[in-house]
């Protein structure tokens, strides 16, 4: 007989992958309790509501990574680091616990990313809940860019940050766009080699002057 912390954890994993590999409006609550072996009263013992299945399925993989990044986060400010090191101390704090994550387990990644993926087309509470698994980690790293880089404006801080977050992005879940064949050559690069590609690609371009504007026909 299943102990109730292993009948939450089956649960769990058995979501994870119905949501992400048929979708989260095509899972039913009786589709997760047959392919786990347990009854309905289980599901609702254990979380209540399909909504809260669903945030619980999140939370599991985004939380870890939040709090490594946290701790790597204090790592830097502990170390009273400035300039240049604190930039790339703070990029690898943000980048290398999801690359640890998508190296070992690389299914949990693309689960996870499916999921987030049909949930950012949602509204309400439960969108409200997931967003805030991220909000606080992320106020938390916008801070400390901004005494890496005091001289960018908030909304060119922004921008960039959201460069970050894409380029990290299109590496990471691996979309479609990496079966043209220009892409092809990047599944050869060790892991350690392609960190250090990104560290320095995102170094470069947070270090960056602000452009200044250009002067044309095109911008009257």
């Amino acid at each position: 007989m299943q102990q109730p912390k292993e009948t939450k954890t089956k649960l769990l994993d058995v979501a994870e992958k119905l949501f992400a590999q048929k979708g989260i409006d095509a899972t039913s609550l009786r589709n997760i309790i047959s392919e786990a072996g347990v009854n309905l009263a289980a599901i609702h013992y254990h979380f209540g509501s399909k909504n809260a299945l669903i945030l619980e399925v999140v939370a599991r993989r985004v939380q870890p990574i939040n709090e490594e990044r946290f701790r790597r986060l204090q790592e830097c400010e502990n170390n009273n680091l400035t300039g240049p090191e604190l930039l790339e101390g703070l990029i690898r704090a943000f980048l290398e616990p999801l690359i640890r994550v998508k190296v070992e387990t690389p299914d949990r990644v693309q689960y996870t990313h499916r999921i987030l993926m049909q949930l950012q087309f949602g509204s309400g509470q439960l969108l409200e809940s997931v967003f805030h698994l991220f909000d606080e980690n992320i106020k938390r790293f916008f801070a400390a860019f901004t005494k890496a880089l005091p001289d960018l404006s908030p909304a060119e801080l922004s921008l960039r940050f959201r460069f970050m977050v894409g380029t990290i992005h299109m590496i990471v879940v691996e979309p479609p766009i990496k079966k043209l064949s220009m892409f092809s050559e990047m599944s050869k690069l060790q892991p350690d080699i392609l960190m250090e590609q990104i560290v320095s690609f995102l170094v470069a371009g947070f270090g960056s002057e602000s452009p200044k504007p250009q002067t044309g026909v095109n911008n009257k």
